[in-house]
């Protein structure tokens, strides 16, 4: 985990300085802030590389090879699959977003006050289910199913906790919070309005996170995509869309956020916590293990070749 870390810390403070730099100094405004960012990803993606190629990263990484190629499909598979477990959560929010523009002005602009503060405070749940994730993973490959079992309800405690840690802190600061953002009289009094609801669902976003890394740590991505589309897709979302456009406004979006989101999150307690450990170490090794045949056979054939 450290290297991205060290390299966020390069490139976080030049993002800052090149945005002011395009938006005030160049004077490129709206065209100036994603030019910044697009830059400093692929800084970041240019660092990662020199680290992976020159300094330690050849531990996990050997270079290009006829093997690097191997297992891609069951690799391929999981990654899809992973795409669409946390796509499927984003998309929603996103469509909430495209709802709320129809709702007029003053709630488009409150609907992106808490959506910028809901992203900041959803680094919380997602960076506890990444650190899920691995640690899951790597105890299934340790062949310790207790641990992992004791590990992922550790993240799952942990991000409710911090979810409830959030939840006081946008409580306590809804009336004035949106002054950060807009002067607007009107949009500060929606935001604090609709800044309860949002704060409601933290201890479920919390869940969600913890729980959605451990899913893709057992590599169990599909059902978390699954409960994702069925709790958003299915229910959440048209209900949300329903009680705007039936006198709830932006609050009805985010009612029907919070009722998927506490969806979500009890459903994957439930399944992570009924999870038959010893069976997902079991699925894992057979994941390996095909990965490690064609690794020999790949082998095999050089030895013939030689």
């Amino acid at each position: 985990m450290r290297p991205g870390t060290y390299v966020l810390l390069i490139t976080s403070p030049i993002n800052v300085l090149l945005n002011y730099l395009f938006v005030y100094t160049l004077d490129l405004k709206l065209l100036g802030a994603p030019l910044a960012t697009g830059i400093s990803y692929w800084l970041s993606f240019l660092l990662l590389v020199i680290y992976s190629r020159f300094v330690a990263g050849s531990r996990c990484w050997g270079g290009w090879s006829r093997a690097s190629y191997q297992n891609i499909g069951t690799f391929a598979r999981l990654a899809v699959l992973g795409i669409v477990h946390v796509g499927t959560e984003w998309w929603a929010f996103e469509i909430v977003a495209l709802a709320a523009g129809q709702l007029g002005t003053i709630p488009l602009a409150a609907q992106s006050v808490i959506m910028t503060t809901d992203q900041v405070m959803n680094t919380i749940p997602f960076g506890i289910g990444v650190a899920a994730s691995a640690r899951v993973g790597n105890l299934l490959g340790a062949r310790n199913a207790k641990g992992a079992a004791r590990a992922a309800n550790v993240a799952a405690w942990l991000s409710m906790i911090m979810g409830l840690l959030v939840l006081i802190v946008l409580m306590a600061v809804k009336d004035f919070y949106a002054k950060i953002f807009n002067d607007d009289i009107d949009v500060i009094r929606l935001t604090a309005d609709v800044m309860p609801y949002v704060a409601l669902f933290q201890i479920a976003d919390g869940l969600n996170g913890s729980c959605g890394g451990s899913l893709r740590g057992m590599g169990r991505q599909h059902i978390g995509a699954a409960v994702n589309f069925v709790s958003y897709y299915m229910g959440a979302l048209p209900l949300g869309i329903w009680l705007a456009f039936h006198g709830w406004g932006l609050a009805g979006l985010w009612v029907g956020q919070c009722v998927a989101l506490y969806l979500v999150g009890i459903l994957e307690w439930i399944i992570v916590a009924w999870s038959d450990w010893e069976y997902q170490v079991k699925k894992a090794f057979e994941r390996m293990d095909g990965g490690e045949r064609a690794e020999v056979g790949a082998g095999d054939a050089l030895l013939l070749e030689g």
